[in-house]
């Protein structure tokens, strides 16, 4: 069942405040713990992990219900676009202030945002291009050798490589499945 507008942008928004707020309490462990406050990181951790199993049940729950078509390559657009424009917008209000360090870790992530929105893009196209290749090119490629053994009196070869073809066809399907998902 699709979920309602309202339903959804709630969801959307707890699944980001509990997985911020994982980042933050496992930050905070780590930080801790190189202070030597073990007990304190064991116990930011552990809650740190009820934020994760939080996020991981919303996120469950949306991909359930809701039309997640177009996921990755939304990602990458927004990685590509909104994401570096906004570690560039930061990093220029703090050379403003005079935080150049600053300035230059954000230029230095704002590349790297970059980079991941190409790199999934990349991803997207290449499960396309193999979906693409796998049911055109390779099933074509085992039913043109099925039908040249079936001609040199070799049936089971051929019947080995119809069902090979039939399996191709399959490969293919699950692959474009996945690749609309994304």
């Amino acid at each position: 069942m699709t979920l309602g507008k309202e339903t959804e942008m709630g969801l959307k928004e707890l699944f980001k405040a509990n997985a911020e707020d994982y980042m933050l309490l496992t930050l905070l462990a780590n930080k801790l713990e190189k202070m030597g406050k073990v007990e304190e990181a064991k116990i930011l951790r552990e809650k740190a992990l009820v934020e994760l199993a939080h996020a991981s049940g919303i996120f469950e729950k949306l991909l359930t219900n809701y039309d997640v078509s177009g996921t990755l390559e939304q990602f990458a657009k927004e990685e590509g676009e909104e994401h570096v424009s906004e570690y560039n917008n930061v990093a220029m209000k703090a050379k403003a202030e005079g935080h150049a360090e600053i300035e230059a870790m954000l230029c230095a992530y704002a590349e790297q945002e970059k980079g991941i929105a190409e790199a999934t893009s990349k991803v997207v196209a290449m499960l396309k291009n193999f979906a693409k290749e796998e049911g055109e090119e390779h099933v074509s490629e085992y039913n043109n050798v099925a039908m040249k053994a079936k001609a040199e009196g070799h049936a089971e070869i051929e019947a080995m490589l119809c069902a090979y073809a039939e399996q191709e066809k399959g490969i293919a399907e699950a692959v474009s499945k996945v690749a609309k998902a994304l």
